[in-house]
């Protein structure tokens, strides 16, 4: 579906960016943009089916999995929770989060024109595009 991704980082990630708003919506997620302190992480509530978004929250991950990690926790969470972004917990929930968040990614970043062989070869771009290096393993477990 965008195989001119690998062409320009920006152009990339505005355009994963914005199809992963789409589907929040699609969702019926309701996103909150909230400046906040770079220590305040994003939340989720699934009760709400709401996404809290801090733009000023200090950590290396990139935003479209932030918001990919974020919509996974309400729609395939525990029902009556809220989850804080914490990709790196070894947490059950916050594994799935990760796992389904990535998928979410490769899906739209990769679309119908990669096979699993290419989505494989072409790895450390999606995992530098969407700054995943400390999740790697993830990564590497989804594709």
């Amino acid at each position: 579906m965008y195989p001119n991704f690998y062409d320009a980082n920006e152009v990339a990630l505005s355009e994963v960016t914005d199809i992963v708003y789409e589907k929040i919506a699609e969702s019926n997620i309701k996103i909150i943009n909230i400046p906040a302190s770079e220590t305040d992480s994003d939340i989720a509530n699934i009760n709400k089916r709401v996404i809290v978004f801090n733009p000023n929250f200090d950590t290396t991950f990139s935003i479209p999995f932030r918001l990919a990690h974020e919509m996974s926790h309400v729609l395939y969470g525990s029902r009556s929770k809220t989850y804080t972004f914490s990709p790196l917990s070894k947490s059950t929930e916050e594994i799935e989060a990760n796992l389904n968040g990535i998928q979410i990614l490769s899906d739209i970043f990769f679309g119908d024109y990669y096979s699993a062989t290419q989505r494989w070869e072409h790895r450390y771009r999606f995992i530098e595009l969407f700054d995943l290096q400390p999740i790697t393993h993830l990564v590497e477990r989804c594709l």
